[in-house]
């Protein structure tokens, strides 16, 4: 009777509890496993929630800092500097730089990049004064809007405009005989704004002194 059929079905059967109990049991720690790697993942992505929303205030705050700075910087008085005499502009001098800042209402269109006609004028006189003053200094033409999103434009935004029309300032400026490779343009958007939308729109063209 040791090996008749009887026996084998009936140890088959009592098999049957012990191997479906092995795989609750696997079920159960895969389950466990799961549940342990949903709660890390929510964890890390807290984190990473966290340190972005730090990365933004730390923008924020930079951008805020830079434009106390530059609010701070002195004005000179329109007649006591070389750029007296040219309409439209504001002379600001800093520990190691002249700034020279145009409106962008004044050398623009709104949404456009092309320079009026008086705008052409006045770059001309700036880039007389440069040439005379500074030679051989960098010369960085920084463009700025206000915070009006873009709407009914081909520009992506205001950063792009930004840099567009700084670029066309830098055009200028080396039309009119100052060295290409002593100067850089940069758009900055609606960063570091002014008091008002009018003043927030505008182009700063900075000598530094290096």
């Amino acid at each position: 009777m040791e090996g008749s059929p009887i026996r084998t079905v009936l140890a088959m059967l009592l098999a049957v509890p012990m191997l479906l109990g092995g795989t609750g049991c696997i079920d159960q720690r895969l389950a466990e496993e799961r549940a342990n790697y949903d709660a890390q993942n929510r964890e890390l992505q807290d984190e990473l929630l966290r340190a972005r929303t730090a990365l933004d205030q730390l923008r924020t705050e930079n951008d805020r800092l830079a434009g106390e700075l530059a609010n701070r910087a002195t004005p000179i008085p329109a007649d006591s500097n070389q750029f007296a005499g040219i309409d439209d502009i504001e002379v600001i001098q800093g520990d190691d730089r002249v700034t020279v800042r145009l409106p962008g209402d004044v050398l623009f269109a709104s949404g456009k990049i092309e320079l009026r006609s008086s705008a052409k004028t006045t770059l001309g006189q700036v880039a007389d004064v440069i040439r005379r003053e500074y030679p051989g200094q960098t010369v960085r033409v920084e463009g700025y809007t206000d915070t009006d999103p873009i709407v009914k434009s081909k520009w992506k935004d205001n950063l792009e405009l930004s840099l567009q029309r700084a670029a066309a300032v830098h055009r200028h400026l080396v039309s009119q005989g100052l060295e290409a490779n002593e100067m850089y343009a940069a758009g900055f958007g609606e960063a570091r704004p002014r008091g008002s939308k009018e003043k927030s729109r505008r182009v700063e063209i900075v000598v530094v002194d290096e």
